[in-house]
């Protein structure tokens, strides 16, 4: 099922983080969102335009904050329909579900659900119709891709799949129905139970392993700046198990903070293995964690050598009673890209630095 997001107005499109809290939100209910619009009231075609939007989707989400009234009335037209006034509101008389500032209307096989919104209040009702389902994994065995593409085919799914860094891929099956992801996540548990962790999101995985073991996590960062930590606590119940992080961007704060040794710092520079195991080492200590994860590196655009250009960065994991891990990875692309990488990284390394613990066999998922 193909869902539209539309904003129809002139200064929605500016609230970037509205945006997103708003995609996150229909993401939620719908599994994910095909297509985004930004129309003005004033376009010539907009008629036309909502139309074949209309025609090729089966959810349409219209937003506009300023022109609900004008909204209700294109769409009426479009649904060759009469306007009523309902809770303060003049919406299509064929409206099937309607809340304050929020109505749904169908055309054909398509939901249309229109709401009127406001960047600094809380958002109205959604209203979704569908019984499609998705379930999103990640797959840490490149071996066994060819596996469980076989299971998702003999199940008759669609399915999307990208590798986010070497050796670690992301699977979405999509416009499946309840008994198809019932029997895909019962294969999982059978052949692949300690390849595939399921869910949509790592970091959220990770944190849910975590609290449900009451175990304890920490961070300490150089060129990341405080993404890790940011990707943790985005996390709701995070209080429970994230003892703290600290950003150790200059050399005298490694060593101040994590016991990074001056000596080390002088023959292998913070660009390294070396730098990177004390920081683990001293995090671990600090906050008497029982997972750590550090990164340093060169983000670019400057800074890089011949020895360690830009894209240079070293990423590392440990686990309470295990062997540190620490990756060496030649990355490629603008600054936010790199760190965006090489927080994909630390969590890909924590995983494998207890791989017994994240696979854990646990009653419940955390699919969408």
């Amino acid at each position: 099922m193909k869902t539209a997001l539309i904003f129809i107005d002139d200064s929605l499109h500016l609230h970037k983080n509205f945006i997103s809290y708003i995609c996150d939100e229909i993401s939620q209910k719908t599994d994910h969102i095909d297509t985004i619009h930004f129309i003005k009231k004033a376009d010539d075609d907009i008629i036309s335009v909502l139309e074949f939007l209309i025609s090729e989707h089966s959810n349409v989400f219209l937003l506009t904050q300023n022109e609900f009234s004008f909204v209700s009335k294109m769409i009426a037209t479009i649904c060759r329909d009469a306007l009523v006034l309902k809770k303060d509101m003049l919406i299509p008389m064929k409206s099937t579900c309607f809340t304050k500032n929020s109505f749904l209307i169908k055309k054909g096989k398509t939901d249309i659900n229109v709401l009127h919104v406001d960047p600094f209040k809380d958002i109205p009702a959604f209203w979704v119709q569908t019984e499609l389902k998705s379930l999103y994994f990640y797959l840490f065995e490149a071996k066994e891709q060819r596996r469980i593409e076989s299971f998702i085919k003999q199940l008759e799914m669609d399915y999307e799949k990208a590798e986010l860094v070497k050796g670690l891929f992301f699977y979405k099956t999509h416009g499946i129905h309840q008994s198809q992801k019932e029997s895909l996540e019962r294969m999982i548990a059978l052949y692949l139970p300690k390849s595939i962790l399921i869910g949509e999101d790592l970091s959220q995985i990770i944190t849910q392993r975590l609290i449900d073991e009451n175990k304890t996590i920490s961070c300490a960062e150089s060129c990341t700046g405080g993404m890790l930590a940011s990707e943790i606590v985005k996390n709701s119940g995070v209080s429970a198990i994230f003892k703290g992080s600290v950003v150790t961007y200059a050399n005298e704060m490694k060593e101040e903070l994590v016991n990074v040794k001056e000596s080390t710092l002088k023959r292998y520079g913070a660009v390294s293995s070396a730098c990177v195991k004390e920081m683990l080492e001293g995090v671990t200590q600090k906050f008497d964690a029982d997972f750590s994860m550090a990164v340093s590196g060169v983000a670019g655009p400057t800074g890089g050598t011949v020895q360690k250009p830009v894209g240079t960065v070293y990423v590392g994991a440990k686990s309470r009673g295990f062997d540190i891990k620490v990756q060496k990875l030649s990355l490629k692309g603008d600054r936010t890209y790199i760190r965006q990488q090489s927080v994909i990284w630390a969590l890909k390394l924590l995983v494998e630095s207890n791989f017994e613990f994240f696979f854990k066999k646990t009653p419940k998922t955390l699919d969408k």
